[in-house]
């Protein structure tokens, strides 16, 4: 079983159907509705189903299998019928084809019958005789009858010819093997001339019936299918019917069957695609072509347009289809005359009328264009295109597309064109044209080279319609906006058509093609100039002008376009579009005289834009000329021409852009016009709105005002030079004063009589971006009057920031202002730039980690000015609200750093001075309190000594005659001494800085004036607390609190350049060169470069912001460039900089090109020559925000080498031998006698060099030196700190006397220059000139990119502060370079201020004025930042003794002190941090004056004095500082005074121990020998007189507080004198202590011999005794002393040293003679050391100390007994182990033991040498004295009696064999035992105790005298007169 195709009867179209469009060309597939279209044959067969056995109708559909297996069943039967006689086989036949048609149905069209093939043979064969039956012999009108009848569906006859049709028609569509059988049997044929007999011989009846149209779709889709085969094609020709219906469609149109017309056309239209050669041969040689040219011809007059065009059409489908394969049927339509009837036929539809289309006309059209196409060969032309081009246009000579080949068809069209006047007609031939150059771009050069058919049409295109005109003008607009081509010809003829006018709507369609056409490239306004159409439309517009001025500009109505008026806008606009970047064209303009005649255009609304553009353009040859008339337009109109206002402000927002304009803005008084615009608005927005303004105007008004403060943005933003001039001629107050004058703010602030009391909640106050969101909402619940007042704040707001001139209505404010508002409070800086503006930068650029951006500060003080006119009594809660929330607004965009600079930069403060001066003042409310915090923020960074003055002067009313501002008390605070503090403020105004205050004051925030608290109180409180916010340090640097230097910022960020261009640092000169040449300043010749000595660079640098290390982008600190005369390459030779990369240091010597960056190498390719270049990392020692010092320190060496050393902050960080800078820059070895070389530097980074980053620093002072300084002169530079401004000529030393003369650090000759900005000014380039000389006005002019006359730009220079010192010529200084990457910065912080008006005397006015320890310890916080942070204020507190003032004050307001002004008292001193920082004293004066004040702090009511006395001993005993503190303790003579204090009757003897551990501190960490005289004449002052038997005073009551610790009745005096002694035995024996041998005899000579004997009287205390002898013993220790001691000292040392400072008091008080000379008493100190110890024979401590003194053997060793002995190496017979051994038993033996004491002491000179090292001596604690009734202490009383007169001799043989046994001498005993003649004679009876103790007084340390003082004198006279002898 075989499958064939499905077939299908596609349904034919109805009589109406567009064959050309819709297509009867497809082959459809069946649809299951064609196939049930016609139910009547399923019905008439339903008796031959029942006859096949098939299923009835309402039965089930059978299976499609089954029927085909039946199909095939009955075609076999069928088959078998061969023998049969035809009739029969026709009738057996005929019954099978139902069934055929049943299966097909139901299967779908998917055919299962083997022997479809010969079915569809036998069917076609049968077909064919039933139709050759039906024709037979018959006439063609009978024919045509018997042919539809056989065909036709009949119920009532046979149908077997409709059954037939419809078997046929469903096997032709199956495949092509059935197909081909059906084209065998002739059938095509046949049904061909049936087709010409339907078409031909109509019939006589209105309409087809539904049977017809079904037969008549099967019939004509048979014919398609059968076209659809070569077989069935050449089917065709067998006869001549082809032909017939052919020459039938052309020739009898009028007598053919109107319903088989498209069916026939759509069967020949079939045959003419198959493009099957043998019908071209065949209509070839039948003539057929031409057959139907003929008798179209003939026809063509009578016949209507579309049936005329469908028939050629026809005809040219035939020739177009075959063309491809033969030009045959081309040519014959040529030689039939085609082309002349399609002419004819085309001219046919010029008689339609206008709205008429039809689809035939644009299929004939779309052939004729395709013939254009048709030829033999390509068309040659020559290249005849006319210069200038655009610059997209190629003239391609190749075929890259379709050309046009046949000219004789293009013609058909250009005559068409040139005969018609249909528009539709006419532009479907412009489409074609079109059409063609899409093809190929070359179709235009080839047709207009030739026919030049757009030449031509432009002569004739006035006289066609409209719509043609602009059809055509498109096409000639396609030629230059697709082609880009510029047809010159064309365009004059253009021209020549807009000069000669014939038609004034085809003129007005050519200048708008010709505005189209101008808009697209400049070259065509070069074009129309030199063509002379921009001439002739200025006499146009001449001519018009005229006409408006004498009619007085009384034209119609915008609204109603007249032609003339749009003729003339259009005329304008192309004379705007040919000005455009054309300063040719505005020269022509001007040249003209046009400008009069421009401004007339201004008058009329319509012709208003064109005019400003064009004066706008004019404003490009001159500025100032346009500026003029605008300026004037505006200041000229009147109140009523508001849009003329608008139209104005917004033309000249667009010239504001660039420079010039902004410029000639200033020249021509533009700023003075914009304001006298808003003076003109005064009282417009008053509520209710004046009579003059009438009701809604406030709009409009706030429409003016906007768009006049753009103006000013605009003319302000970006313009240095405008921004200075508007800020010098005062126009920023006079800004503030035309908004005060708009009617909506309030009277000035004077007029408010009192300060009001505030009303307003300050959680209740809204944001300042919910006011302005309710300001510009439509349905404001605001005032209009405080409507009106938001909507301008939020104007001056974005003004401010720089966005506002982006904007273009007030419906941009709402958005723009919320956003500007809310993003300031949130920190978000971000803002919305308009796309009209393109050449503003962005800002968002700009924008420092989302800090507010304030690009115009002074705006700012605008605002500043309008706050307290927003005040309004209808409204007053609200008019505080909104003051409130304008101030947080304006406190959150001063809240960084950098926007409180700029503020303060701008005179913010002043402002709020002048203008906010009544809520400064009154203490209250939230406005008080936001305003306080903006000051204090400002006053943190700079402020004017004048303005601080006026804010400390707060609330004191001046007389009413005097006006001055001073800053004194008034007359309600006439009794308050001291007082130099402010009224700034009332205590409760301290809201919003209570968590401020909290953090230093704990409680003063809630209740900052307590009841009782006077108004001075209450003032100095809160001035206090101001002047801590504004004094306490922002910056932290590591070592000290400093305040922040003045700086110059470099911000690479925005324009990624940005530096200070230092000119002529030297001039090397040739011998003929001319001194005129050089630059600089002095007087001395030309300065060397390099230096011969060397060089150093100086600076101060801080890093705000590092750039990343991908940006690449250095910290060049220095950059120094050479040019050589007559060459033009400078090159580098020094540079210093900082990598980002790995933050570390370059310093090179390297010559290289100074040249822009994209010129130059990488900096990785270019490596730098060995010995060139030095690179240290030093990224451990930066930190960002801190000020850094840099110091490049380069030794010049041998030859050409040096030494190059980088120090960071004092720190070495590399060094190293390079190469040193050679003599002559880049690659030159020598320099003409005439030449010179010029050497300039760059600090950071110069324009040439510009390449955006992250990258923000700050510059501070900045030297260079012609030296290599040594290390100490850069510690001492270093030192001076950032904010030292000289040059180091008087640098004054650290902590020395103000009035000592100071030393320079660096040769003035030597110093290149020095910068800092506080020897800086704003000049211009002209005043330098003069100033200076004009080599260096001529640099920095063409470093700024100006002229060097120019006179108006500001130019900041650093002047060069070494300028005025002698030596060779000098730079002038440095000049900053960059308006947007170079920010200068004056600081002035009010810590610096204050010493401007009266510095220390009103922080001291502070602490007089405190009653509370609130005040007190504000006005101490306040002492404390100053000093902290300003070294001035410590010089003028000494200058001025204000330390010693401080503690009178604050010893009178003792009650007032606590621990927590003690501990910042000693953050003031510079110890309060222990363990933290460093605990050296930095201010001597606090320490001195007040710290060592003990009697303030002994009066304290918190027992201040015991912390004061720890920390004293902490910082005396810090292992670091100690030392240096003791020094200066020193100095501040702590020791006297702490010894003064024992006399204290308020000093408790738990205090004592302290005060003592102090002193031994003191003595370990600086001692000094006056030092102890002090302390050594009060241990005198102690001693009671030998009346007094201390050994029998009792020692229980010394700690009685009642009695003072110097009492001589108790035994406290005792217990402090052990206390003293132990001390000083401690600090002499103290291993810290490495005290010289010299400086132990210097001391022991000034103590004396007698001070020891002093204290080893008998009636004194044993422990007295006990640690005298030791600390004598201790000082005998040394040789050449115990020498001095035997031989004999003078006397009463001790007391002349200490009397000495009384000497020097009394000589400048009173002469005296000079005392006698008297020859010294000598003692000998060992005679009377062995009287004195008689005494003390009952002291067992006495022996050991003794025998520790002979054996240098350490006291505690001794104590431990003989064992001891044996362990130190004596033997049992030696003879020192015999005469210790009995002190081993003293209790037992004591006489032995003192005889053998007394005879050791009689033999000084017998102790045995140490033969090995000195051992230390510990310090031995007092003994107990053994008591009276004991056995030692008896025998101390008995070894004195009972000791021999000989018993020193005794012992004398053990001894001498003891010395010859081990030292080799004999015993030199004799020679002491005599005594000296001038020992003393020192009876037993009256001592000298208290010799010398109160007249030893020295400075009037000493204590008072006691009541038995008298004894000090008799023992002083006593050793002067009576003491030898």
């Amino acid at each position: 079983m075989t499958t064939g195709r499905a077939g299908s009867v596609p349904a034919l179209p109805s009589p109406g159907w567009d064959l050309l469009g819709r297509g009867m060309e497809a082959e459809a597939p069946p649809e299951a509705e064609d196939r049930t279209d016609d139910p009547k044959p399923q019905d008439e067969g339903q008796p031959l189903a029942v006859q096949l056995g098939l299923p009835r109708a309402g039965q089930s559909s059978p299976d499609p299998a089954g029927l085909w297996d039946l199909l095939e069943k009955k075609f076999l039967e069928y088959r078998q019928l061969a023998d049969r006689s035809p009739e029969e086989r026709r009738e057996s036949l005929l019954c099978l084809l139902p069934l055929f048609l049943k299966a097909w149905e139901h299967s779908v069209g998917v055919v299962c019958f083997p022997s479809l093939q010969q079915l569809a043979e036998d069917v076609s064969e049968q077909l064919v005789q039933e139709i050759q039956r039906a024709l037979a012999g018959k006439p063609a009108e009978q024919a045509r009858v018997a042919a539809g009848q056989l065909l036709q569906w009949k119920e009532d006859a046979g149908q077997d010819g409709h059954l037939l049709l419809k078997s046929v028609c469903v096997l032709t569509g199956t495949d092509s093997e059935t197909l081909g059988r059906v084209a065998e049997s002739g059938l095509p044929a046949l049904l061909l001339q049936c087709l010409y007999l339907f078409f031909v011989f109509p019939l006589e009846k209105d309409a087809l019936s539904h049977s017809d149209v079904q037969v008549q779709r099967m019939f004509v889709q048979m014919l398609l299918n059968v076209c659809s085969d070569s077989r069935g094609l050449e089917g065709l020709l067998s006869g001549s019917e082809l032909q017939s219906l052919l020459i039938a469609t052309t020739c009898l149109r009028e007598h053919s069957c109107c319903f088989w017309k498209e069916p026939t056309f759509c069967v020949l239209r079939a045959i003419s695609r198959a493009q099957n050669p043998s019908i071209i041969q065949h209509l070839k040689a039948t003539d057929c072509v031409r057959l139907s040219l003929q008798n179209l011809s003939r026809l063509v007059d009578t016949l209507p347009a579309p049936e005329a065009s469908e028939a050629v059409s026809l005809i040219l489908s035939f020739v177009k289809d075959s063309y491809p394969v033969s030009s045959a049927l081309l040519l014959e339509f040529e030689n039939g005359e085609g082309y002349p009837l399609l002419l004819k036929v085309l001219l046919r539809y010029d008689g339609l009328a206008p709205g008429e289309e039809d689809h035939h006309l644009e299929e004939l059209v779309g052939l004729v264009v395709w013939l254009t196409t048709c030829g033999r060969s390509e068309l040659k032309v020559f290249d005849s295109v006319t210069y200038p081009q655009l610059d997209g246009f190629k003239f391609n000579h190749e075929a890259t597309g379709v050309t046009v080949k046949n000219l004789q068809a293009f013609q058909v069209l250009q005559s068409v064109f040139h005969k018609a006047s249909n528009s539709v007609l006419c532009m479907q031939v412009l489409l074609a044209i079109r059409t063609m150059w899409t093809w190929n771009s070359r179709n235009f050069f080839l047709l207009e080279w030739t026919l030049q058919p757009i030449s031509q049409f432009v002569e004739i295109v006035a006289l066609k319609p409209v719509p043609v005109q602009v059809h055509f003008f498109q096409l000639l607009e396609a030629l230059v906006f697709e082609l880009h081509y510029v047809p010159h010809e064309i365009l004059r003829k253009v021209q020549r058509l807009i000069k000669e006018s014939p038609v004034p709507s085809c003129t007005l369609v050519a200048l708008r093609s010709v505005l189209r056409i101008a808009g697209k490239d400049p070259l065509f306004t070069d074009i129309f100039r030199d063509s002379g159409l921009l001439g002739l439309l200025l006499a146009q517009l001449r001519k018009q002008a005229k006409i408006m001025r004498k009619s007085g500009n009384k034209e119609s109505s915008p609204g109603a376009q007249h032609p003339e008026r749009e003729l003339t806008c259009v005329m304008l606009n192309v004379v705007v579009t040919l000005l455009k970047g054309s300063v040719r064209n505005a020269v022509v303009l001007k040249d003209h005289g046009m400008v009069p005649f421009i401004k007339i255009f201004l008058d009329d609304e319509s012709y208003r834009a064109a005019a400003l553009s064009i004066l706008e353009q004019l404003s490009v040859i001159n500025a100032e000329e346009y500026m003029s008339i605008i300026v004037g337009a505006l200041c000229s109109s009147t109140q009523g021409e508001l849009p003329l206002k608008l139209d104005l402000l917004q033309s000249l927002l667009r010239i504001l852009e660039s420079p010039k304009g902004r410029a000639a803005f200033r020249v021509s008084s533009g700023f003075n016009g914009l304001l006298s615009l808003l003076s003109d608005l005064e009282g417009s927005l008053q509520d209710p709105p004046p009579q003059t303004w009438g009701a809604g105007s406030s709009q409009q008004t706030l429409e003016l005002v906007l768009h006049t403060l753009c103006a000013l943005s605009a003319a302000l933003h970006l313009d240095p030079v405008n921004g200075d001039f508007f800020r010098r001629n005062g126009l920023f107050e006079k800004l503030a004063e035309d908004l005060c004058l708009l009617g909506c703010f309030g009277p000035p602030e004077e007029e408010h009589g009192v300060p009001r009391q505030s009303s307003v909640d300050t959680p209740k106050i809204r944001p300042f971006a919910d006011l302005l969101r309710a300001a510009f909402s439509p349905h404001s619940p605001l005032p209009p009057r405080t409507q009106s007042c938001l909507q301008i704040l939020s104007f001056l707001d974005s003004m401010a920031s720089g966005t506002l001139h982006l904007r273009r209505d007030l419906k941009e404010c709402l958005g723009a202002g919320q956003e500007q508002a809310g993003d300031a409070q949130k920190r978000d800086a971000s803002s919305d730039p308009q796309d009209n503006f393109k050449q503003w930068p962005d800002l968002e650029e700009r924008a420092e980690e989302g800090d507010a951006v304030i690009m115009h500060p002074g705006i700012v003080c605008t605002m500043v000015r309008l706050l307290p006119r927003l005040h309004h009594e209808d409204h007053p809660q609200l008019s505080e609200e909104i003051q409130c929330s304008l101030a947080s607004h304006l406190q959150c965009l001063v809240k960084s750093e950098k926007s409180r600079q700029v503020m303060c930069e701008a005179g913010m403060l002043g402002t709020l001075m002048s203008s906010c001066r009544r809520a400064l003042a009154a203490g209250s409310g939230p406005l008080h309190s936001r305003l306080i915090r903006i000051f204090e923020k400002l006053a943190s960074q700079t402020i004017e000594p004048d303005v601080l003055r006026q804010f400390l002067g707060l609330g004191i009313v001046p007389p009413p005659s005097s006006a001055v501002r001073v800053l004194r008390p008034s007359r309600a605070h006439q009794g308050t001494p001291g007082c130099s503090g402010s009224q700034s403020a009332t205590p409760g105004g301290a809201e919003g800085r209570s968590g401020a205050i909290s953090d230093w004051c704990p409680g003063a925030a809630p209740a900052l004036r307590p009841s009782g608290t006077s108004p001075d109180a209450a003032t100095a409180l809160q001035t206090s607390l101001s002047l801590i916010s504004m004094t306490s340090p922002r910056n932290l640097q590591p070592q000290r609190a400093a305040l922040a230097p003045s700086f110059v910022e470099f911000d690479m960020s925005v324009e990624g350049h940005g530096s200070l261009f230092i000119p002529t640092l030297a001039t090397v000169m040739g011998s003929g060169t001319e001194y005129s040449i050089s630059g600089g300043i002095g007087t001395g010749a030309a300065r060397v470069f390099p230096p011969p000595g060397g060089l150093t660079f100086s600076c101060w640098f801080l890093i705000s912001r590092p750039a990343a290390p991908t940006e690449g982008h250095p910290l060049r600190f220095l950059t120094v460039v050479r040019h050589l005369a007559r060459t033009e390459q400078p090159f580098v030779c020094f540079s210093v900089s900082l990598c980002p990369e790995d933050l570390s240091l370059v310093v090179s010597t390297e010559e290289k090109e100074f040249q822009p960056l994209d010129v130059m190498e990488p900096e990785d390719d270019a490596e730098p020559s060995a010995g060139r270049q030095l690179q240290v990392r030093c990224g451990q020692l930066l930190a960002c925000g801190q000020w850094h010092h840099l110091a490049v320190v380069v030794t010049k060496e041998m030859k050409r080498n040096c030494t190059v050393s980088t120090y960071l902050d004092g720190q070495l960080t590399g060094s190293a031998k390079m190469l040193y800078i050679q003599p002559l820059p880049g690659p030159f070895f020598s320099m003409d006698p005439s030449s010179f070389v010029d050497v300039y530097g760059y600090i950071a980074t110069p324009q040439l060099w510009k390449q955006k980053s992250a990258l923000i620093w700050r510059l501070g002072p900045t030297y260079l030196f012609e030296e290599a300084i040594s290390l100490e002169t850069l510690e001492a530079l270093i030192k001076l700190g950032p904010r030292y401004c000289g040059n180091f000529q008087a640098v004054p030393a650290q902590g020395e006397d103000l009035d000592r003369e100071a030393v320079p650090l660096v040769a003035e000759e030597r110093i290149f220059f020095g910068l800092h900005v506080a020897s800086s000014c704003t000049t211009s380039i002209a005043d330098i000139r003069s100033a200076y000389n004009e080599v260096d006005s001529r640099l920095i002019a063409k470093e700024m990119n100006t002229s060097s006359r120019d006179n108006v730009t500001p130019v900041f220079l650093m002047r060069n502060s070494a300028g005025h010192l002698p030596g060779c010529l000098r730079t002038i200084g440095a000049v900053a370079v960059g308006h947007l990457g170079v920010r200068v910065f004056h600081s002035s912080p009010a810590a610096s201020s204050l010493d401007f008006i009266g510095g220390p005397a009103i922080l001291l006015g502070l602490i007089s004025l405190a009653t509370d320890d609130h005040t007190m310890y504000a006005a101490v916080k306040v002492l404390h930042s100053v000093l902290s942070s300003n070294a001035m204020c410590d010089r003028l507190m000494r200058h001025i003794s204000g330390y010693q003032i401080m503690a009178f004050l604050l010893r009178k307001k003792a009650s007032l002190l606590n621990h927590r002004i003690f501990q910042l008292l000693l953050s003031v001193a510079g110890t309060a941090e222990l363990g933290f920082r460093s605990s050296a004293i930095a201010n001597v004066g606090v320490f001195r004056n007040i710290l060592c004040n003990f009697e303030l702090w002994m009066n304290t009511t918190d027992n201040l004095e015991l912390a004061l006395f720890s920390h004293l001993a902490e910082i005396l005993q810090s292992p670091r500082e100690g030392p240096k503190n003791a020094e200066v303790a020193h100095q501040a003579q702590l020791i006297p005074k702490l010894v003064f204090l024992f006399n204290e009757p308020s000093l408790s003897p738990s205090r004592i121990p302290k005060v003592i551990a102090i002193l031994g501190s003191q003595l370990r960490g600086h001692f000094s020998i006056r030092d102890v005289l002090r302390i050594g004449l009060f241990i005198v002052y102690t001693l009671k007189p030998s009346s007094v038997n201390e050994r029998q005073m009792c020692m229980d009551r010394a700690w009685d507080p009642s009695l003072p610790a110097g009492s001589q009745t108790s035994g406290k005096t005792i217990w402090l004198r052990t206390q003293l002694l132990e001390m000083l035995l401690s600090v002499m024996s103290s291993p810290q202590l490495h005290l010289s041998s010299e400086l132990k005899e210097e001391l022991f000579l000034n103590l004396g011999p007698d001070w020891f004997l002093l204290l080893l009287q008998g009636h004194l205390h044993p422990s007295t005794t006990v640690l005298a002898l030791k600390l004598l013993l201790h000082f005998l220790a040394s040789p050449s002393l115990r020498g001095r001691f035997k031989d004999g000292l003078p006397v009463g040392a001790w007391v002349e040293h200490s009397s000495e400072d009384v000497h020097v008091m009394m000589d400048n008080l009173k002469g005296h003679p000079p005392p006698a000379e008297q020859s010294p008493c000598l003692l000998p100190g060992f005679r009377a050391l062995s009287d004195f110890l008689e005494n003390h024979v009952q002291i067992p401590e006495v022996y050991l100390i003794v025998c520790a003194f002979f054996l240098q053997t350490p006291l505690a060793e001794l104590e431990d007994g003989p064992r001891l002995l044996l362990v130190h190496g004596l033997s049992p017979s030696s003879p020192w182990f015999v005469l210790l051994l009995p002190l081993t038993a003293l209790d037992r033996h004591p006489g032995p033991a003192a005889a053998l004491l007394v005879t050791l002491l009689s033999f000084p000179d017998q102790i045995p040498p140490n033969r090995g090292q000195p051992r230390c001596h510990a310090s031995v604690a007092a003994a107990e004295t053994p008591p009276r009734g004991s056995a030692a202490g008896r025998a101390v009383h008995r070894g004195r009696a009972a000791a021999p007169a000989d018993a020193g001799s005794h012992h004398e043989p053990a001894c001498g064999r003891f010395w010859r046994r081990h030292l080799g001498t004999e015993l030199p005993g004799q020679r002491a035992t005599v005594p000296g003649p001038c020992a003393p004679h020192l009876p037993p009876g009256p001592s000298v105790a208290g010799a010398g103790a109160p007249a030893a007084a020295g400075h009037g340390h000493l204590p008072p005298r006691s009541p038995k003082g008298s004894r000090g004198r008799v023992a002083l006279e006593h050793q002067r007169s009576g003491g030898c002898g």
